[in-house]
């Protein structure tokens, strides 16, 4: 089986429709009923959409067999269940990527954002640090093998926030731009180890995270995860400079470690430099703001809905989104960077790559 699949898509379909074809798994968890049984649940994907679904009465064996294919095979019936709708699998056939003959990345979502845009201002603003410390181990990160090609396509969380292709490349220059502004206001801090310290903080997701068989943990993710690997990084690039100051080296770990802002939230230690307190809650902005816009579209709400969208778990709140506010059409909440054309764009006639790294 290959090429595009001919089958209903996801956002086609409404209670008490049948459903077959070939979707993606994402999220799957094997779960224990109240009568002792097993049962999965999952997001199943398409170019469309994604959709909860589950699997009743389930065993070991058909999870493993899962969790080790991407793509499911599915006869199933669509249930209202809590007010939103979800697939009930009748029947499922664990696929390998070969076996459908499509990729995992065709189906996950994607950034709005043109990334070649957002490749060449991650280039002009790593070349404008001034600080020869700071920018030599951002472009000797940045020069790792593989991690460029790996940039354009990792999300920036498997599920929180920026989850979707492209995501982190989105994040990061958001968050440069948010970083500048800051810098604007409080002109004492360091800008260059600010915006150092913004590209570097995620980074390593390119490495914790893997999208071949949809948004995955690698190895490396679980048993050390980015902020580990980031700061064992910033160390090995400035072994092989040689001549980096040690305290500039320490200060950008420092924000890597820091930049959860809690140890209950991942972080070794808590922001001890007005750096790494800026970066972690500009980060924090950023994740939570995105969070919140992506809730309000998935609400798709009509005139006469509740304007309280479901529980988060980012914000820790029911969001309630504002009548007279419509965040998709009203210019509320813009996205980092948009798709121009070459007319449009600030960066016309300069291609990505051209800089020296």
């Amino acid at each position: 089986m290959g090429g595009a699949l001919n089958q209903q898509t996801l956002d086609q379909n409404q209670s008490g429709d049948r459903v077959e074809g070939v979707y993606l798994v994402d999220n799957a968890s094997l779960k224990t009923a109240r009568n002792g049984k097993l049962f999965i649940t999952m997001t199943l994907r398409d170019h469309t959409a994604g959709l909860k679904a589950v699997r009743w009465e389930s065993n070991q064996d058909e999870y493993r067999q899962l969790d080790r294919n991407p793509f499911l095979r599915i006869q199933a019936r669509v249930e209202e269940y809590q007010g939103k709708l979800q697939l009930v699998l009748d029947s499922l056939v664990p696929l390998s990527a070969a076996e459908v003959g499509l990729q995992a990345t065709e189906f996950l979502p994607r950034t709005s954002c043109d990334i070649e845009v957002l490749e060449r201002e991650l280039e002009e603003r790593v070349t404008s640090i001034k600080n020869d410390g700071v920018r030599e181990i951002v472009v000797k990160i940045l020069a790792r093998p593989g991690l460029r090609e790996k940039l354009k396509i990792s999300p920036a969380g498997k599920a929180l926030h920026h989850a979707y292709i492209g995501g982190l490349l989105e994040h990061m220059i958001s968050l440069v731009k948010l970083a500048d502004q800051v810098c604007d206001h409080y002109s004492w801090l360091d800008r260059d180890i600010l915006i150092g310290g913004v590209i570097l903080h995620d980074i390593a997701k390119t490495a914790e995270l893997d999208v071949e068989n949809g948004i995955r943990y690698t190895e490396e993710g679980q048993l050390l995860g980015h902020i580990v690997l980031c700061c064992n990084w910033i160390h090995e690039a400035a072994i092989q400079l040689e001549d980096i100051d040690p305290e500039t080296t320490m200060h950008l770990q420092h924000i890597v470690a820091s930049h959860h802002g809690m140890l209950e939230f991942g972080s070794p230690k808590k922001p001890m430099t007005a750096e790494a307190l800026a970066i972690h809650f500009i980060d924090n902005l950023d994740a939570k703001l995105m969070a919140f816009l992506e809730l309000f579209e998935n609400a798709n709400l009509g005139p006469g809905d509740s304007r309280l969208g479901e529980h988060s778990y980012i914000l820790d709140v029911r969001p309630y989104f504002p009548q007279q506010l419509n965040y998709r059409s009203s210019g509320a909440i813009e996205r980092p960077a948009t798709k121009n054309s070459d007319s449009e764009s600030p960066h016309s006639g300069k291609e990505t790559g051209e800089l020296p790294f």
